[in-house]
């Protein structure tokens, strides 16, 4: 009969993230006039450490946030990059992707301590309205993402990129 004890893992107040998986969903619907369209829905999952627990925004939390900085901040930064004759290049979409973990807080209550887990952030692609993506042409375009996230104490976590997909199989 052994009896041991699991002390809290020792993690950076810097979130860490590392790259767990994507996927796409594609669905078709009905427009208001019947015109059936569809869409690329993909999801990236990244796995993620914090060592004080601070992931996550109330709207409490980013309203001050916001009168601490002046400005609104993206607490997940999303990037696309299309690949261009074997190489992959940055888009710059005229809607950035990626947005906010606001309206709840990974753990509840200001005690600090570890926590660990995985965050799934989807974005989707129409069919008929890739251009406002610079370099997607709607037809089989492979890409990829980069995702970073920031804490309560805007603390950015390292970067990660996810593995390439194809968009707009058709």
């Amino acid at each position: 009969f052994v009896l041991s004890c699991v002390g809290e893992p020792d993690y950076s107040f810097t979130p860490e993230i590392g790259f767990n998986s994507i996927r796409i969903i594609t669905t078709s619907s009905p427009d208001i006039l019947g015109n059936v369209s569809k869409r690329d829905s993909v999801v990236i999952s990244v796995d993620f450490k914090d060592g004080d627990g601070d992931l996550g925004f109330s709207e409490e939390d980013y309203k001050a946030l916001i009168k601490r900085t002046g400005d609104s901040v993206r607490t997940i930064d999303v990037n696309i990059f299309v690949a261009k004759n074997g190489k992959f290049v940055k888009s710059n979409p005229s809607e950035k992707i990626g947005g906010n973990l606001k309206g709840f807080r990974f753990k509840q209550g200001s005690k600090v301590g570890a926590i660990e887990g995985v965050i799934d952030y989807s974005t989707s692609f129409g069919y008929t309205n890739f251009n406002k993506i610079p370099g997607l042409t709607g037809k089989s375009d492979t890409v990829k993402f980069s995702v970073q996230i920031i804490d309560r104490a805007l603390n950015k976590s390292n970067v990660t990129e996810s593995s390439s997909i194809v968009l707009y199989k058709r």
